[in-house]
């Protein structure tokens, strides 16, 4: 479990837009690790996890496009039932809000990786220690 740099970036949520920010992070050689994107009307986020948040930021800002960071937790976890009431309970007993969570796991995989963004990041990590 880790903290990790998260880049998101504002647009308007219109067709093409993923692709441009893929393709540019593509272009400039920044893995994408994680990501969610979401149409909420208007402006709306694109967040990524990359290889290089530095690089992707110039990149990105060279676009035009607005960027904010944000740090997040990325924590791996066994993928088995019941683990994300495991988590949910653990934070809500520490008193620690989830702002927003996304994760996934690959057909077979015995491990998930979930981002967290959390009203105490600190707390989170020590409340989800051990799993």
């Amino acid at each position: 479990m880790a903290k990790a740099k998260q880049i998101t970036v504002w647009v308007e949520s219109t067709p093409g837009q993923l692709a441009k920010i893929a393709k540019a992070l593509g272009d400039a050689k920044v893995n994408i690790t994680a990501f969610t994107a979401y149409g909420t009307g208007g402006e709306s986020p694109i967040r990524l996890q990359v290889t290089s948040p530095a690089t992707a930021k110039r990149v990105l800002q060279g676009l035009g496009l607005r960027i904010t960071e944000e740090e997040v937790l990325r924590v791996t976890l066994a993928d088995k039932p019941g683990i994300l009431a495991e988590v949910a309970s653990r934070l809500g007993k520490a008193g620690i809000n989830v702002d927003y969570a996304f994760g996934s796991v690959a057909k077979g995989a015995k491990k998930a990786d979930v981002v967290l963004a959390a009203s105490d990041l600190a707390g989170a990590a020590k409340a989800l220690r051990g799993l």
